[in-house]
């Protein structure tokens, strides 16, 4: 079958926050590329695309182009909370031109909202959570209500299949086609080594597919695509590695280092690890096999919060992990905050500033952001919303953006707020740094940041 795979545009919002543009080529769903090898190999045409940081506009235009073009049997759509809107609309676009095309939608935000989605939308399956064996099934011809881990309409009703066990041996699946989004001007290639998470944060709702499940690819495997990709593509001079955590495993990690080196490949790395478990062991292999950052989601400093969101981690934890990195200086440390959590106040975003403070003199970061939370459906934040009637299921249905958790502070304080910590961590740097990152930040996106310079505490 000829098969269109493509993620719509993210929401203005985030363009207007200088984080996407349509010349940000470095990141893509690396989930189209495994379905794009995977359908590929069952036999299919397929067709891959990304308009993610596309304008919406420019976005819908460029996929009505490439269906009449194209003709597809099917068009495969992945959907986060922040493309449903731009989704809603390609699906009239798509079933305008030709009824008979079957839509089938796929990632976490139809894994959550599959029954509103085939009430509301002319869609005719959703695959929940991991979408490989059951798209190939489909493609198949496989009759539907045999089919696990789908939800598609009979008779005016939503029928939903038995769940399908988590396919435990990542090995067995083909390398991502990189060839679908790759030019030489990509020259950072994301990556998986794992899937899954074991946590279950407040604000977060990937335990709907991962059902806290941390299943590892083998440290060969994993090396043998890194080889893989640097050979075909010279150009490449970074690989980021876009597990949830791909530092779960402290010994796989070394054991995927030593065979970086064994290989002599010499490439950057990037990852997102948690801040513990972690060891001195693990940083130095990581430096050696060429490892330049690590990102760490530490979201407060706050104890009270920490607690509160399910961290599992404490302020000392983050004091203990960055000091023992500071012996590796090759490795620089990202760390992400947010701020707008239940129960937050003045006081719980000053520990956090106080917290980040004592992370930035143990090592000098250059990233100051302070997300505001954004409310996601299938998290738990989101049901505590909807309990106290701050929201219901009827949002999703809108054109309205994600929203900010306004529950118990309005927007305006939560932008204060993130201001408020971003500044002062600059200024703990010192005020020529203040000034001179305030100028660039201006040159670079003048709009946005003189409005945040007007909201200032």
């Amino acid at each position: 079958m000829k098969v269109f795979l493509c993620e719509t545009a993210t929401e203005e919002q985030n363009r207007k926050m200088g984080m996407v543009s349509e010349v940000t080529n470095q990141q893509y769903p690396i989930g189209l590329l495994y379905l794009d090898s995977v359908l590929t190999k069952a036999g299919h045409q397929v067709l891959t695309k990304d308009y993610t940081f596309w304008t919406e506009e420019n976005c819908l235009k460029a996929l009505e182009k490439e269906v009449r073009k194209f003709k597809p049997d099917v068009v495969g759509i992945a959907v986060m909370t922040m493309t449903r809107v731009s989704t809603y609309k390609a699906i009239k676009i798509i079933k305008s031109i030709n009824p008979k095309i079957k839509i089938v939608l796929g990632g976490i935000h139809p894994t959550v909202m599959y029954e509103q989605l085939l009430n509301n939308f002319d869609v005719d399956i959703i695959c929940i959570g991991e979408a490989e064996k059951s798209l190939v099934e489909i493609l198949d011809g496989k009759k539907l209500d045999k089919i696990e881990d789908i939800a598609f309409k009979k008779k005016r009703k939503v029928i939903v299949t038995p769940q399908r066990k988590l396919n435990m041996d990542l090995d067995n699946l083909p390398f991502p086609n990189y060839d679908a989004y790759m030019n030489p001007l990509i020259t950072q290639v994301q990556m998986t080594s794992s899937r899954g998470c074991a946590s279950k944060c407040s604000f977060c709702c990937l335990h709907n597919i991962s059902h806290r499940c941390w299943r590892q690819r083998s440290s060969k495997k994993v090396v043998d695509e890194i080889e893989y990709v640097a050979k075909k593509y010279p150009w490449v001079s970074t690989i980021q590695f876009i597990d949830d955590n791909f530092t779960l495993s402290n010994q796989r990690v070394i054991e995927i280092c030593k065979e970086i080196i064994k290989r002599g490949i010499k490439l950057d790395f990037k990852c997102q690890g948690r801040i513990k478990p972690v060891s001195a062991e693990m940083f130095k292999w990581m430096e050696k096999a060429g490892f330049i950052e690590i990102c760490f989601g530490i979201e407060t400093g706050s104890a009270r919060m920490l607690k509160s969101i399910h961290k599992d981690i404490t302020p000392e934890d983050c004091i203990k992990t960055f000091k023992l990195l500071k012996d590796y200086p090759k490795i620089k440390p990202v760390k992400f905050l947010m701020v707008g959590f239940p129960g937050e106040t003045l006081e719980t975003v000053d520990e956090s500033i106080e917290t980040s403070i004592k992370l930035h003199k143990i090592i000098k970061m250059d990233f100051f952001l302070a997300s505001p939370l954004w409310i996601y459906p299938g998290t738990e934040v989101y049901d505590y919303g909807k309990s106290k009637g701050w929201i219901d299921d009827s949002y999703w249905l809108t054109n309205k953006p994600c929203p900010y958790f306004t529950l118990e502070h309005p927007a305006s304080w939560l932008v204060k707020m993130q201001n408020r910590i971003a500044m002062k961590l600059m200024l703990s740097q010192g005020r020529w740094y203040f000034v001179k990152r305030v100028i660039t930040k201006l040159i670079n996106s003048p709009k946005y940041y003189i409005k945040r310079l007007l909201n200032l505490q």
